[in-house]
C-alpha cells in the first residue's frame, strides 16, 4: 500500500503542530511556577514544657495502699487493729522436765515425757512431738509448740524453774561454793566415798533414782559444750544438795566428756546411758574440772 506524497505532507504537518503544542504547554507551566509565589506558612509556638516534679517520699502514696480500687464503700473501722494474745496452754498429754537453750536455735532442745506411753525423749528445734505437732521454739522455761499452725506453750513442771515464772540462771561457780560453803553438811546415805574419784553406790539409791525419772530430771541441769563449734559434752550445773548426782561426787561446772568411753556428744546418748545403769555393775566417767582432766570411778552393788 503506498501513500500520496500530498498525504505524507499533511500528516507531517499535522505532527508537527502536536508536538509544538506539547512543547508550549511545558514551557507556559514552568514559567508560571517560577512566576507563582509560595503561599505563606504561618507555624505556631511550641507548647510550654511540662513542669517537672520533684521525687516524693513514699508516705505521699501511703493513701493508695487504704483505698480498695473495687469497692467504692469502706467499712467503718477506725479502732486500731487487735492486739494478739499470747499462746494458749498446750492441752496435749505431755509434760517438759528439762530444756537446754543454745546461741544457735538449731542446736537447743528440751526433754518432753509423754504422759500417757511414760516414755521420756530428746527433741530439738522442728522435731515433731506428736502428731501435726512440732516444736517451735526452746526457751528457758517453756517451750512453743507449733500444732496445725497455731502455736501452743509447755512450761517446766513446777519446781524446775524454782518460783513459778521466773527463768533458771546460768551457772555461777562462786555462788554454787558460798551457797555449798554455808550449807549444812549432810550424811551421805547410799554411797560409801572410797577416795575423791571412787565411790562404790547401793544398788537400791540407784533403783530408786531410776524408778522415778522426772523427779531425777529436778535434781541437775546440763548444757552442751562445745568446742570449736562440735559438741564434746555437758556442763553441769544447779545440782541439788543431797541428789544422787551430788552424793556421787559431781560438782557444778563439771564437764562430761564420756562414760564409759562412749562420747557424750549427743543428749540421746546420755539418756539411754541412764537405763543402762539398771544392769550395770561399773561405771566410768570422764570429766573436766577446773580445766584439769579427772576420771570418776563408781562401783554398784
Amino acid at each position: 500500500m503506498s501513500f500520496s506524497p500530498r498525504y505524507l505532507v499533511v500528516v507531517n504537518l499535522v505532527l508537527l503542530a502536536l508536538a509544538a503544542y506539547s512543547a508550549s504547554a511545558i514551557v507556559g507551566t514552568a514559567l508560571s511556577a517560577r512566576l507563582t509565589q509560595a503561599p505563606k506558612v504561618e507555624i505556631s509556638a511550641p507548647p510550654a514544657p511540662i513542669p517537672q516534679h520533684s521525687t516524693r517520699p513514699s508516705s505521699f502514696y501511703a493513701l493508695i495502699q487504704t483505698r480498695d480500687i473495687f469497692n467504692s464503700v469502706q467499712p467503718d473501722d477506725t479502732g486500731p487493729p487487735p492486739t494478739p494474745g499470747p499462746p494458749p496452754p498446750s492441752d496435749l498429754n505431755l509434760k517438759l522436765w528439762g530444756v537446754a537453750v543454745h546461741d544457735s536455735e538449731a542446736e537447743s532442745y528440751c526433754i518432753i515425757e509423754d504422759v500417757k506411753k511414760r516414755e521420756q525423749l530428746v527433741y530439738k528445734v522442728g522435731a515433731e512431738v506428736a502428731p501435726s505437732t512440732t516444736v517451735h521454739a526452746v526457751e528457758w522455761d517453756r517451750v512453743v509448740l507449733l500444732r496445725g499452725g497455731s502455736e501452743e506453750i509447755l512450761e517446766l513442771e513446777e519446781g524446775l524453774t524454782g518460783k513459778k515464772g521466773t527463768k533458771p540462771s546460768r551457772f555461777s561457780a562462786a555462788a554454787s561454793r558460798g551457797s555449798r560453803a554455808s550449807a549444812k553438811t549432810e550424811p551421805i546415805k547410799g554411797v560409801e566415798v572410797v577416795s575423791d574419784t571412787e565411790y562404790i553406790v547401793e544398788r537400791e539409791e540407784v533403783d530408786n533414782a531410776l524408778e522415778n525419772m522426772s523427779q531425777l530430771f529436778t535434781q541437775i541441769r546440763a548444757v552442751p559444750h562445745f568446742e570449736g563449734g562440735e559438741s564434746t559434752g555437758f556442763r553441769l550445773f544447779a545440782i541439788r544438795r543431797g541428789s544422787l548426782f551430788d552424793k556421787i561426787g559431781l560438782k557444778n561446772g563439771d564437764i562430761i566428756r564420756n562414760i564409759n568411753g562412749q562420747a557424750m556428744n549427743d543428749p540421746t546418748k546420755a539418756l539411754g546411758l541412764l537405763e543402762e545403769l539398771r544392769d550395770s555393775t561399773d561405771l566410768t566417767v570422764a570429766v573436766t574440772r577446773n580445766r584439769k582432766e579427772k576420771t570418776l570411778n563408781y562401783t554398784v552393788k
